[in-house]
């Protein structure tokens, strides 16, 4: 063979050495925007808890076993599946027609501005209050469909899940290709369900926890992301 010149053999090393330098460059600058995001995001999530203590349940649902055997439709999804220990896990969630004459509604407000010492009432003010509480999937318009029931039974014990676990979210997403419910297993002793509903300024994720008995408590997202479930884990990623 013949032997390479030793200018090229310069370039050749010089190329090698640009590609390497890229590819390293490219690490480094994701390793770092993956730990601002997370910071940020995970800030922003912890913030926005009711009960500060729930900070526990965030996790990454990726390294947690999850329950499989879903069907869904634009109305109902069930999930059915036997997990790692042998325990039975049915869950069914239903939505339906949101029923405004059913509801006391309060969605936006004129608010008075003062302008050259006159009182003026052109601000809207959005309120997005229904039955008293803030409601999740609208912006300031008439919601269309809600969550209208939730039951899950873990082996023999159906779970104790009040309405008020569900009764203000709105929109909800149960049959998504991108983004469908998903559920998780931690420690076989708590059960976390993950829901997506609505989109735009109105968009949320919402995961529940259950332990075996009775619903404990939920995390509610409201960040604008690809994948809301990521952001409810703590796991923002940066944009590709």
């Amino acid at each position: 063979m013949d032997k390479i010149p030793e200018r090229y053999c310069g370039m050749l090393k010089a190329t090698a050495m640009r590609g390497l330098m890229t590819i390293t460059l490219t690490i480094l600058t994701t390793l770092s925007c993956f730990s601002q995001d997370w910071e940020r995001f995970r800030q922003e999530l912890f913030e926005s808890l009711v009960n500060p203590a729930d900070s526990i349940y965030v996790m990454d649902r990726k390294q947690l076993e999850r329950v499989a055997g879903m069907t869904c439709n634009d109305k109902v999804v069930t999930i059915k599946s036997a997990i790692q220990n042998g325990d039975k896990i049915e869950i069914k969630i239903e939505k339906g027609d949101f029923e405004p004459r059913k509801h006391q509604i309060y969605l936006k407000d004129t608010i008075p501005e003062i302008v050259n010492g006159r009182k003026l009432y052109n601000v809207l003010e959005v309120k997005n209050l229904i039955d008293n509480r803030y409601s999740y999937g609208i912006d300031g318009i008439m919601p269309g469909t809600e969550i209208k029931s939730m039951s899950i039974k873990w082996d023999e014990i159906n779970l104790a899940i009040p309405d008020s676990a569900f009764s203000n979210l709105y929109e909800p997403h149960l049959c998504l290709d991108y983004l469908p419910v998903e559920a998780y297993i931690f420690k076989n002793q708590y059960l976390y369900i993950y829901i997506s509903g609505s989109d735009a300024a109105g968009g949320y994720s919402v995961k529940f926890v259950f332990d075996k008995r009775k619903y404990l408590t939920r995390i509610v997202g409201t960040n604008e992301m690809t994948d809301g479930f990521d952001f409810l884990d703590g796991t923002a990623k940066c944009d590709d």
